[in-house]
């Protein structure tokens, strides 16, 4: 529970942040979207692949939302010399503010947050895990289906850089690029 404290404060920042907001309209989104890894050595370790998340946005004026979420990736591969079996679990949890437009069906709209990346890597060589932070934008358009239903289409970047410690150091990205379909419900 430690190791995941930085992440759940943010968190829980992010939704005491509106405060009173709660008592006006908020919205819940589940989301899959599709994630390319900037990080070179993971993309060819892991190659790219499905995330799932959930995202809860609460007004805090007219077009300014408090957004916050959690995606999850988890991916097998090969390592690259030894073609031995590894694992990849990479949990961003963010919090930040969303513009939206407040037309009536169709609303673009740009967020950014910053976010506490939680990652483990299991293989043979052994197990590294932890956290950074790292900072994501996020462009979308959010089209109303019928009453409280809409759907969300978005593009995200976040960035998450990590290094390795020991004798051979290493950096790369745990973030990338990802591409996400949302159904959201406004309550």
């Amino acid at each position: 529970m430690r190791r995941f404290a930085p992440g759940l404060a943010l968190f829980a920042a992010a939704l005491l942040l509106a405060g009173t907001a709660w008592s006006s309209a908020f919205t819940f989104e589940a989301r899959l979207g599709y994630f390319v890894p900037a990080g070179a050595g993971l993309r060819d370790v892991y190659k790219n692949g499905l995330t799932f998340g959930a995202e809860v946005a609460i007004p805090l004026s007219k077009g300014l939302c408090a957004w916050a979420g959690v995606d999850y990736f988890h991916k097998d591969g090969k390592l690259t010399f030894t073609q031995e079996n590894t694992t990849i679990r990479i949990m961003p949890l963010f919090a930040g503010l969303k513009l939206q437009s407040m037309a009536a069906s169709v609303r673009p709209y740009a967020a950014a947050a910053a976010g506490c990346f939680l990652y483990k890597e299991t293989n043979i060589i052994g197990t590294a895990s932890g956290q950074r932070i790292g900072f994501l934008g996020q462009l979308g358009l959010l089209i109303k289906i019928k009453g409280p239903a809409w759907l969300d289409i978005s593009a995200r970047y976040a960035w998450a850089k990590f290094s390795s410690g020991g004798e051979e150091p290493f950096t790369t990205q745990l973030g990338g690029f990802q591409a996400g379909l949302g159904a959201a419900v406004r309550f």
